[in-house]
């Protein structure tokens, strides 16, 4: 919402801008034959210059005309502002030059066009009418064209890869010289060009904004004086006392809004809904209020789906502890429910509406524009209702006159087109409402105007990769709010993604705003529409080290799908967290689907701009599970049922031409630990507990990308190597989709850093192998609800492991994690039924090199990491240490070392072993542990022996690990 003081200040904007639009007349400067005036020199100091066509160069001042295809330059402490008669301007730093190639505006329609041309430096774009309308704006750059609409942009070319921000407005585009098109949807992130030309869509930083920001700070703007003032003699100059003694800093104080009545609503009248919009990038607290309807205003109304926290469990059963509200379980109200308009306040930037769902009133205050913000609301008996809302804290209830007889509180989404909201209704109204986010206090609401698929796109567009910022789920965050030291009421926000919000509060907020995530990539499978478009959304963070580590990841894959004519996003739900060292690990279960709207259609916008991401099959009861092999304490079967949800805002897209990726198949290796419930069971007369697996030889893992599919395949076999459980001698798992099919949604390969695999949709590819060799299939009704990662997937992550470790680049290998939840129930087992699981377990890989054809004389050095995992004393977590490994081609043998790994160092003398493929050196760990090491040569881009891969086991007394080994040719 607007302020008063923004509003002052709009006006005056809009009176100067009348002083150049007495110019008069529609001004249209590529037409004219004499030179025309575009705009004014409204900010410059003496080392800005302009050049006009066929005319010299000379010093610009404030004031001076502009004119179509004059060359604005800048020195090194140069800078100029350029306002055109449209209200757009340009800001130019130092050693920047601008040209306007064309203008033309007509006033009295807002109609026209800008081109510019800007070729080196740093600037700041702000739209005037023109960047309002699509295409109205372009900007030319040595790398590419920027289009901009609706917004502020920073431009910054003086490095390598240019830089592009959108810090305000509806999209950015570039088109680079090859015709491949990126686009930006959000606020508050970047595009940054490569030397290819080729765009990487990424969120804004820091250092990006303060470079453009010091380039727009120049050096000599001194007011024209030889030595500025300091403090001292300000203050003793008489200026504070004609200025109230305020100093040389000041604000405005806020006007108070009014509170007025709103639209009575008969009894019986259906629901409400919609959402409000804040002013992009508005941090502090306002208070709206509601508008007054007109008697003689006819009334608007709109449809929405609305569902409220569920009273049971899908079995119907209950638990004495959480309830199934709390767990963000839904069951029961999930209705289309109609809500009606208030009047608009004449000048106003909001909409009311209400209804009544599921017999409670609902007030939502909507401005069909993008905002995500929080809010909470006072009612009275009168019908009076007022609302505070921020965008980064939970306000208190606001103040009103008369009997309170209600209050709401929640966070809302919203997008042109689209909102989504959850809605929290006081247990107890009155000045000081009690909230308890649970039970069946809150609701859940979907409007949105469903994507026209006929007129998505055409044959002839380029494929695209969408991109979506995914929002934390908004219960949990109400869950863990807590106060901040000034006492404001913060909600915990996170990037967690499917996450059990019972789990959650293990985990802590602390943990929960560290965890990193992909969002939502979807990667179009044909221009003109959606169907068959793979998905990935991941999120991804481990904290901590030994006994006070945390993990959790979680990851989606599937595809866009026509389910009776609607096109959904349908897929599962895979991953897993543990939540302390000494508990086993929850493995996580359940479909993943995109909310329908109550029009119809689960996406919405002009160009699929929003969606919802919630259980699938909510109708059916669905929810999400989280398996253990051996249940920590306290947890009741109950609580390992939960949903979550996420709304989802487009925020760019980048050509698939222009992705980095290759088709290419890599052998390595793998390692894990396993937790079976037959190992944690007293029955078996002994407490056999984790057991740590690892791959026996090169190729017993193995990945292939397929870059004309998308799709990646992989397969993974390893092997209780300390034959510590009685049954299992080893495991055999597929993932991902079957090589050269065009895929199901089993896998996704978006490039290089951004691939994953869940498990394969044969589930006869996933068994176990007993220590009699007999083969033994998953549980009937059963499938693996296994995942494959690349380490980088999620970018920071793991850095907890690394704090005294360097990561090794190693970019010509692929290594990452997996895990997974298999059951098994046959009576070739000692005992007849297993649950078995893997969290976090890695594997390594890469294009190793044929013994033949590895060197016979010289000497290797590598260097990198070691990283896997620990078993100490029965507690569970992951550790890394540094690699080193040498070489002597002409004996096939040499020396390896694995230091600080969790505070211990192991070495192996390793030698050359035959193998059916590829080359093995082999070698029998000593010092702080014993065990095995395996390692392989492999190739890279400068030499065939370019790194080396590999795993280990490790064992001392109760303490043992596995993992996984990679380094660099040094």
């Amino acid at each position: 919402m607007t302020s008063t003081s923004d509003r002052i200040s709009t006006k005056h904007g809009r009176s100067f801008l009348a002083g150049l639009l007495s110019l008069g007349m529609l001004v249209t400067a590529p037409h004219t034959a004499n030179a025309a005036q575009v705009g004014v020199a409204a900010a410059v100091n003496s080392d800005a210059f302009g050049t006009p066509p066929g005319g010299a160069r000379s010093t610009k001042v404030l004031g001076d005309n502009v004119i179509y295809n004059e060359r604005i330059e800048t020195s090194s402490s140069g800078l100029v502002q350029v306002l055109l008669v449209d209200g757009s301007t340009f800001t130019v730093g130092a050693n920047s030059n601008l040209v306007i190639d064309e203008f033309v505006y007509d006033p009295d329609s807002g109609n026209g066009k800008l081109v510019a041309s800007f070729s080196k430096g740093v600037a700041r774009f702000v739209g005037g009418k023109l960047s309002k309308k699509r295409g109205g704006v372009t900007v030319k750059t040595r790398v590419g064209t920027i289009g901009i609409r609706g917004g502020i942009a920073n431009f910054n070319l003086t490095g390598n890869s240019p830089v592009i921000s959108l810090l305000f407005g509806k999209d950015l585009t570039f088109t680079s010289p090859s015709g491949k098109t990126s686009r930006v949807y959000k606020a508050g992130y970047t595009m940054e060009i490569g030397p290819n030309g080729n765009a990487s869509v990424r969120k804004t930083t820091q250092s990006d904004l303060g470079a453009v920001q010091n380039g727009l700070t120049a050096g000599r703007q001194n007011g024209g004086i030889r030595t500025p003032p300091n403090d001292r003699q300000i203050a003793n100059s008489g200026i504070p006392d004609v200025n109230s003694r305020l100093g040389r800093v000041t604000v405005t104080p806020k006007v108070k809004p009014s509170a007025v009545q709103s639209t009575q609503l008969s009894e019986g009248e259906e629901v409400l809904l919609q959402t409000q919009q804040i002013t992009q990038g508005k941090n502090n607290e306002d208070l709206r209020p509601q508008v007054e309807e007109e008697d003689t205003a006819e009334a608007v109304t709109e449809n929405a789906r609305f569902l409220r926290a569920g009273t049971s469990f899908p079995d119907g059963s209950t638990s004495s502890g959480r309830d199934p509200g709390t767990q963000g379980i839904v069951a029961g109200y999930n209705e289309v429910v109609v809500f009606t308009q208030g009047a608009t306040e004449e000048g106003s930037s909001y909409r009311l509406w209400s209804g009544v769902a599921d017999n409670t009133n609902i007030y939502i205050f909507d401005t069909q524009t993008e905002a995500t913000e929080y809010y909470t609301q006072t009612v009275n008996s009168d019908g009076d209702v007022i609302e505070n809302y921020s965008t980064s804290s939970i306000p208190d209830a606001p103040s009103l006159d008369g009997t309170i007889v209600q209050n709401a509180r929640g966070m809302r989404i919203t997008d042109e087109d689209f909102g989504f909201y959850t809605h929290f209704i006081a247990t107890q109204a009155g000045s000081d409402p009690t909230f308890n986010y649970g039970g069946t206090d809150y609701f859940y609401g979907l409007y949105g105007n469903a994507t026209d698929f006929s007129s998505y796109g055409s044959s002839s567009d380029p494929r695209q990769l969408k991109v979506y910022t995914l929002y934390g789920d908004a219960l949990t965050a109400f869950q863990l709010a807590s106060e901040d030291n000034f006492g404001q009421l913060k909600p915990a926000t996170s990037l967690a993604l499917f996450l059990n919000p019972a789990v959650a509060a293990d985990l802590g907020t602390s943990f929960l705003s560290s965890v990193g995530s992909t969002g939502l990539q979807i990667l179009e499978q044909s221009p003109d529409t959606l169907e068959n478009a793979k998905y990935l959304a991941s999120s991804f963070h481990i904290s901590g080290t030994q006994g006070d580590q945390k993990s959790f990841v979680s990851l989606s894959l599937g595809q866009v799908r026509n389910v009776d004519g609607t096109l959904q996003l349908s897929g599962e739900r895979h991953g897993g967290h543990r939540t302390l060292a000494t508990n086993t690990a929850g493995l996580y279960g359940g479909p993943v689907e995109s909310l329908e709207g109550a029009n119809g259609g689960t996406f919405f916008g002009n160009n699929a701009n929003n969606l919802v991401l919630s259980v699938g099959n909510l109708e059916n009861g669905s929810v999400f599970t989280d398996g253990y092999a051996q249940v920590p304490s306290g947890i009741s079967s109950t609580d390992q049922l939960s949903g979550t949800m996420h709304a989802a805002k487009l925020t760019g897209e980048t050509a698939v031409s222009s992705l980095d990726r290759q088709s290419v198949t890599f052998s390595g290796y793998s390692a894990g630990v396993l937790e079976a419930s037959t190992n944690y069971n007293p029955q078996r007369g002994s407490y056999v507990g984790p057991v740590v697996l690892r791959s026996s030889e090169v190729g017993d893992f193995s990945i292939e990308f397929n870059s004309t599919h998308e799709t990646v395949s992989a397969n993974l076999k390893v092997f209780d190597v300390t034959e510590s459980d009685g049954d299992v001698s080893s495991y055999t798992l597929g993932f991902g989709d079957a090589s050269g099919s065009p895929g199901t949604g089993n896998s996704i390969y978006v490039d290089g850093d951004t691939f994953a695999a869940r498990a394969s949709g044969n589930n006869a590819d996933t068994y176990l192998t007993t220590d009699s060799n007999m083969t033994i299939q998953q549980k009937s009704g059963t499938s693996a609800q296994s995942y494959l990662i690349p380490n980088d997937l999620v970018s920071g992550a793991d850095n907890a492991l690394f704090q005294t470790v360097s990561k090794c680049d190693c970019e010509f290998m692929e290594w990452g994690y997996w895990g997974a939840k298999l059951e098994f129930d046959d009576t070739n087992l000692s005992q007849e039924e297993r649950f078995d699981t893997v969290h976090l377990g890695t594997w390594i890989a890469g294009n190793v090199t044929n013994s033949a054809d590895l060197p016979y004389t010289g000497t290797a050095t590598y260097s990198g990491h070691a990283v896997g995992s620990v078993v100490n004393n029965g507690a569970q977590y992951l550790a890394s240490g540094d690699f080193n490994m040498e070489v002597y081609f002409s004996d096939r043998a040499g020396t390896a070392t694995i230091s600080n790994f969790d505070n211990r160092t192991f070495s192996a003398n390793v030698s050359e072993t035959t193998v059916s493929s590829g080359n093995m050196f082999v070698g029998t760990l000593s010092g702080g542990a014993t065990g095995t090491l395996n390692t392989s040569i492999v190739t890279g881009p400068n030499s065939n022996h370019e790194g080396v891969i590999g795993n280990f086991n490790a064992v001392d007394g109760n303490w043992s690990a596995t993992g996984i080994v990679a380094g660099e040719l040094d």
